[in-house]
């Protein structure tokens, strides 16, 4: 049995297991880690230099400037995240209901190939 096939050993449909499961797959993995950071603010209303301070802690290393604003840009663009201007040089970031999905849906897969996966090695 593959990680994508969505039954269990008896042919029944597996229902923790997302419907697609690799639904970030399109997101690269330093977005997917975004995403993961904006989620992990909601409610704080993160601006820029917030989110890349998370990151930096995450990754232990400098996060280049220009990769977190091109990253951002192309998740508000897919609709994963939405910005709002606070003042006029400013943004604050939130996760869409897109987003939220998504990242549930993967953690479910990752939760799936790290706990259940499709069976033990020979």
């Amino acid at each position: 049995m593959s990680v994508y096939d969505t039954t269990n050993d008896t042919g029944e449909p597996t229902p923790d297991l997302p419907d697609e499961p690799q639904p970030l797959a399109d997101l690269t993995g330093f977005q997917r880690d975004v995403l993961f950071v904006v989620v992990s603010l909601d409610g704080t209303n993160p601006n820029g230099v917030e989110i890349k301070r998370e990151l930096r802690e995450a990754y232990d290393e400098e996060i280049n400037h220009g990769r977190l604003y091109q990253n951002l840009r192309e998740l508000v663009e897919e609709g994963l995240v939405e910005k709002r201007p606070v003042d006029g040089r400013t943004n604050a970031y939130r996760a869409s209901a897109a987003a939220r999905e998504y990242l549930e849906a993967h953690a479910a897969w990752s939760e799936w190939c790290l706990l259940d996966g499709p069976g033990e090695a020979a």
